[in-house]
C-alpha cells in the first residue's frame, strides 16, 4: 500500500511548536516526517482536515521561529510499514523522523532503519523509567523518545448505560438490557488478560520458567470469560475499533472499548451523549492502565543538518510547555512528562475523569512491569498464534483449556 502524503503539515498530532533560538539557520531543510495509522483506521478527508486545523497554528509558529524548516507529513498504514520504510531507506530516501509506537519502533531498529537515540539523564528525570524501558532494545540502545501515551478505556452512551459497569460480571449482568462490544484484536483484548493475571502466565513462558499449573489457570479462565461472554446475546467480538466506533455512534451498540486516541471524533459526533469510564475489573487486584506508547525515532537517512534539526524538534515537544499545551488542546493523550501530567490532571474538565484515573495510576512506577505485551506485540509470528487461539476459543473451535496450552507452549518455545 502506498503513503499518503499530506504536503506543507508540520508534524501531524504531535508537535505544537519550535524553540527560539533556529532562526539563524539557512537555507531551507526539509524535513520528512512519517507518522503510522492504526491498520484498522480509514484514513479520510475528514481526517486531513483535523490534521490541517490541529496543525496550523503550529505551522504559523514555526514559520515563525524558523523560516528555514519545511516539514513534510506522511501518513501511513502500520500494514507492511516496516517494508516500506526498509524500502525508502535503502534507496537513501527514507524519513527524518518517524512517529509511532514503541513497538514498530522496536523493529524499526531491529532492522537497521532507525537510530539510536541518546538522552541525558537530567532529560530522563521528568519521564518514568519504565517508558524507556518499553523502547530500549536488547542491545540497550534506546530507540525512540517517548512523547505520550494514548490510554484504552470504556466510552458508551450515557442516555442508553447511566451507569456503566465496574467488573466483568456486572458487564454480563448489564448485557441483558445494553449492547456491548469488543475489537476481536489481541492488541484491544490484552486489557482482559491481565484483569485474570494471564499476562504474569506469558511472562514467564517468554522466560523459559517451567510450566506452572496456577499461571496456566488464569489463562484458561480468561478464555473461559471471552468464551462466556461470546454467548452472551448483546455482547458483540467486531473485527476492529473503527467498526465498534461506528457502531456506537449509530445506536448499535451503548458501550464499547475504545482507545483515548478516538475521542476527538468520538465527541464530535456524540456530543453530550458520550462519557467515558475506566474498563472493567476482573479477578485480579492488580490495576493496570492498558496504554499505547507514541515515540519519536531518527530516520537514517537524514543529513547533518537534518538530523540537527529532528534533535531540535524531538527535544522540544518533551518539554513540559509543548507537553501540557498538546494534551489539553486534544483532550486524548497523557503527557509522559511528569510535570505536565500533573498539569493535564487539573485542566481536564469533568468528562474526562477515567481517562486522568488511567493516566495518574500509567505513572506510578510498577505500572509497566508486563514486558510481555511489548514482546508478544511485535513478534508477528508469536502475534498471530495468541491471536488464532482467541479466535478459536470465541468461535468454539477450540476448549479454553486447548487454547492456553497452545499459548504458552508457543512463547515457551520461541526463540527469543
Amino acid at each position: 500500500m502506498g503513503l499518503i502524503r499530506i504536503q506543507h503539515l508540520a508534524l501531524g498530532i504531535a508537535l505544537t511548536a519550535l524553540t527560539t533560538g533556529c532562526s539563524s539557520w539557512h537555507p531551507p531543510v526539509v524535513i520528512k516526517v512519517v507518522r503510522t495509522i492504526n491498520n484498522s483506521e480509514t484514513i479520510s478527508s475528514k481526517d486531513y482536515e483535523q490534521l490541517r486545523e490541529v496543525t496550523e497554528d503550529a505551522i504559523d509558529h514555526i514559520r515563525s521561529v524558523d523560516p528555514t524548516i519545511r516539514p513534510q507529513l506522511t501518513l501511513s498504514s502500520q500494514k507492511n510499514f516496516v517494508d516500506e520504510i526498509e524500502d525508502q531507506t535503502r534507496s537513501g530516501f527514507g524519513p527524518d523522523l518517524l512517529i509511532t509506537d514503541s513497538d514498530t519502533a522496536l523493529e524499526l531498529y531491529k532492522r537497521k532503519l532507525v537510530d539510536p537515540i541518546v538522552i541525558s539523564r537530567e532529560d530522563r528525570a521528568d519521564t518514568p523509567s519504565y517508558l524507556f524501558d518499553l523502547v530500549t532494545a536488547k542491545d540497550g540502545q534506546l530507540v525512540g523518545r517517548p512523547v505520550n501515551q494514548f490510554v484504552q478505556l470504556a466510552c458508551f452512551n450515557k442516555e442508553r448505560l447511566p451507569s456503566p459497569p465496574q467488573t466483568l460480571e456486572q458487564m454480563e449482568q448489564a448485557s441483558e438490557e445494553n449492547n456491548f462490544g469488543m475489537a476481536l484484536q489481541l492488541k484491544d483484548l490484552f486489557w482482559s488478560a491481565e484483569s485474570f493475571d494471564a499476562g504474569e502466565a506469558m511472562e514467564a513462558a517468554l522466560a523459559k520458567l517451567p510450566p506452572d499449573a496456577e499461571r496456566q489457570s488464569n489463562v484458561t479462565a480468561w478464555l473461559h470469560w471471552l468464551e462466556n461472554a461470546s454467548y452472551q446475546q448483546n455482547i458483540r467480538f467486531l473485527n476492529d475499533q473503527r467498526t465498534l466506533r461506528d457502531a456506537l455512534v449509530a445506536g448499535e451498540l451503548d458501550w464499547i472499548t475504545c482507545w483515548s486516541s478516538s475521542l476527538r471524533e468520538l465527541r464530535e459526533q456524540m456530543k453530550d451523549k458520550l462519557a467515558l469510564a475506566p474498563l472493567p475489573k476482573g479477578p485480579s487486584t492488580k490495576l493496570k492502565a492498558a496504554t499505547k506508547l507514541q515515540v519519536w525515532a531518527l530516520g537514517r537517512n537524514s543529513s547533518p543538518t537534518q538530523r540537527e534539526k529532528a534533535l531540535v524538534m524531538i527535544d522540544f515537544i518533551t518539554k513540559p510547555w509543548a507537553q501540557k499545551t498538546y494534551a489539553l488542546a486534544g483532550r486524548n493523550s497523557l503527557p509522559v512528562n511528569r510535570k505536565a501530567a500533573k498539569i493535564v490532571a487539573a485542566k481536564i474538565p469533568g468528562g474526562t475523569e477515567a481517562l486522568v484515573m488511567y493516566a495518574q495510576e500509567s505513572l506510578k512506577a510498577n505500572a509497566a512491569k508486563g514486558q510481555s505485551k511489548a514482546r508478544v506485540f511485535r513478534d508477528p509470528e508469536r502475534y498471530e498464534t495468541i491471536s488464532d487461539a482467541l479466535l478459536d476459543t470465541i468461535y468454539d473451535v477450540s476448549s479454553p483449556e486447548e487454547s492456553s496450552q497452545k499459548i504458552l507452549k508457543s512463547l515457551r518455545e520461541s526463540d527469543s
